[in-house]
């Protein structure tokens, strides 16, 4: 079965280091742009392959097993950067800021759940 394009670029962002892995993990920061382009790529995925009996083992381990390591990663963010404080954050409104982001990564890994639907 040939990959499908969207799947193509989904593997090329897991390699790059826009990868919202890389960035909380190696980067100890969070990267919005990463997390939309995650976002974006993952719904892609999903759309192109939603009439398909399944979907590659990478694809999945994405959703079971990266997302809910991105969570426990972000979990421990409780203080923000001298960068973030230029943006205007305090510890605060940073940590309400990594809440909502956390809930969003889990949406979207209920949404991949649901997508696995096959009645």
């Amino acid at each position: 079965m040939k990959m499908k394009e969207s799947l193509k670029r989904f593997y090329e962002y897991l390699e790059s280091d826009e990868d919202l892995m890389y960035c909380v993990r190696i980067q100890v920061e969070w990267n919005e742009e990463a997390f939309l382009k995650m976002k974006r790529l993952s719904r892609e995925v999903m759309k192109d392959y939603a009439h398909k009996d399944n979907y590659p083992k990478r694809f999945i381990a994405y959703f079971m097993w990266e997302i809910p390591t991105i969570i426990d990663i972000l979990s421990q963010f409780k203080h923000c950067s001298k960068k973030d404080k230029s943006k205007g954050y305090t510890d605060e409104t940073y940590r309400i800021m990594i809440t909502e982001k956390i809930n969003q990564l889990k949406k979207l890994q209920q949404e991949f759940i649901s997508s696995l639907n096959v009645y």
